[in-house]
């Protein structure tokens, strides 16, 4: 008997060439405002799925919630816009709005160099709500500054969250390397349209990824061949 081979891509996203701009501008038609209050707007945990007691409403989204959509194309506005963005998203941080200050906290580190350091740690390091502090960790690893000397080893003492603690660890290994402009380049550029055109029950759509060996290995190379496992790691690791 044959044994099929489970091919196991692990990727955060799948990001393919489209552009987003509006007219001969190159932006998008949404200022950085507009986003964000569209996405407040849209943004809606009152129906997640309670999987545990760490946030009010749970965690986990049904199957065919659009709201990572509405999001992903926010993000990518407002990382289209650049460097406009950026105080915008500086203000979001302190946002009564949760979701907000998230978005804010992730968004800024696709912003790299224009981004100031102090906003970021202080989110890193104060904001009630572990996702916040977990994305300005993150971002604060990403922006590959040393106008602030972020102390790490004192961070990840006083955190008590596992997650963040474990990001913090994440951008002590960046060891100062911004983001890679190939990687905003790919956001930016990213077709929103293919957004939940998987559904269950029906063929996958087909992708690609670039394996961490180099190698492009695309979905319809293991149709009716292999057995693939696609694996989305939680917590955007």
């Amino acid at each position: 008997m044959k044994n099929s081979v489970s091919i196991v891509l692990i990727s955060a996203a799948v990001l393919v060439s489209a552009s987003v701009s509006a007219g001969d501008t190159g932006l998008p038609a949404e200022s950085p405002q507009e986003l964000l209050r569209r996405f407040v707007k849209s943004w809606d945990e009152s129906h997640w799925m309670q999987k545990s007691g760490r946030r009010p409403n749970g965690y986990m989204l049904a199957a065919d919630d659009s709201g990572w959509g509405v999001r992903m194309r926010t993000m990518q506005g407002l990382v289209a816009h650049g460097e406009a963005a950026v105080p915008v998203l500086i203000q979001a941080l302190k946002s009564e709005s949760i979701p907000e200050r998230i978005l804010a906290a992730q968004t800024l580190g696709y912003l790299a160099p224009n981004v100031p350091v102090q906003p970021l740690l202080e989110a890193a390091q104060s904001d009630p709500d572990a996702a916040v502090r977990l994305y300005g960790v993150d971002s604060l690893g990403m922006l590959g500054t040393t106008s602030v000397d972020v102390d790490w080893e004192s961070l990840r003492r006083k955190e008590s969250n596992r997650d963040v603690r474990m990001h913090i660890g994440y951008a002590m290994e960046r060891k100062q390397q911004p983001v890679e402009a190939s990687v905003i380049e790919k956001l930016i550029a990213w077709d929103a349209a293919r957004t939940g055109t998987a559904e269950v029950g029906q063929p996958a759509p087909d992708f690609e990824l670039t394996a961490a060996t180099g190698e492009t290995i695309r979905l319809s190379d293991f149709r009716e061949k292999e057995a693939v496992v696609l694996v989305f790691i939680y917590g955007d690791t």
